[in-house]
C-alpha cells in the first residue's frame, strides 16, 4: 500500500507539473560533478534529521512517549513483515515522490504566486500537515519540510533533498522495524 501511495504521489506530481508548466528537469543537476555534490549535500543534511530522530525515539517527554507509541502502532500495521528491500523500496519512493511534490512543484508554484520564501513556507507547512500524527511531530515535520525546502531553494535542485528525504525514511523505517521485531522476540 506504501510503494503504491508513494509512487501514485511521484505521478501526480509529474502531471501537475505539466499541467502548470513547473520546468522539473531544471530542478536536476546535469553534470556528474553536480549530481556528486548534490548528493553529498543529501548525505549531510540526513545528520540532523537523524539526530532529531534519535532524540525523538529516546526521550522520556510524555508527549514524545505518545508519539513512539502511536508511530510503533502505524509501522506495525504498515510493515508487519517487510525486509529490507521492501523498505528501501518505500523510502526511496517516499523520498522521490514527496520532494517532487512539495518542493518541486508546490513550492515552485506558490513561490511563483508568493516568493520563493512564502513558498519554502507554504509547502513546508503543507508536508507538516501530510505527515500529522499529532501536534508534535507535525511541528517537527514542518521544520524539516523547510529545511528540505531551503536545501531546494539554495541549491536549486532536488537530488539533495530526495537523498536526505529517503536516506532518512531507510534509516527511521529499519530502526523502528527492527526495534519492533526485538520487542516481538522479547515479548514471546
Amino acid at each position: 500500500m506504501a510503494v503504491l501511495i508513494e509512487g501514485a504521489l511521484a505521478v501526480v506530481a509529474v502531471a501537475l507539473a505539466w499541467l502548470f508548466s513547473v520546468p522539473l528537469r531544471e530542478q536536476f543537476p546535469t553534470s556528474g560533478t553536480s549530481l556528486a555534490w548534490a548528493v553529498a549535500r543529501g548525505l549531510v543534511a540526513t545528520v540532523p534529521m537523524l539526530a532529531m530522530f534519535w532524540w525523538l525515539v529516546h526521550s522520556d517527554w510524555p508527549a514524545l512517549e505518545a508519539l513512539q507509541q502511536q508511530v510503533e502502532r502505524l509501522i506495525s500495521e504498515m510493515f508487519p513483515s517487510a525486509n529490507i528491500g521492501q523498505l528501501a523500496l518505500v523510502a526511496v519512493l517516499a523520498g522521490v515522490g514527496e520532494e517532487l511534490m512539495f518542493r518541486g512543484v508546490l513550492q515552485t508554484i506558490f513561490g511563483w504566486w508568493t516568493t520563493p520564501i512564502a513558498g519554502l513556507l507554504i509547502s513546508g507547512l503543507m508536508f507538516g500537515l501530510l505527515h500529522a500524527l499529532s501536534k508534535v511531530y507535525f511541528a517537527l515535520a514542518t521544520v524539516i519540510g523547510v529545511g528540505l525546502g531551503w536545501m531546494t531553494w539554495y541549491f536549486e535542485d532536488l537530488v539533495g533533498p530526495m537523498v536526505a528525504h529517503s536516506l532518512y525514511d531507510f534509516v527511521a523505517l529499519m530502526y523502528l522495524c527492527r526495534r519492533r521485531g526485538m520487542r516481538e522476540v522479547g515479548e514471546r
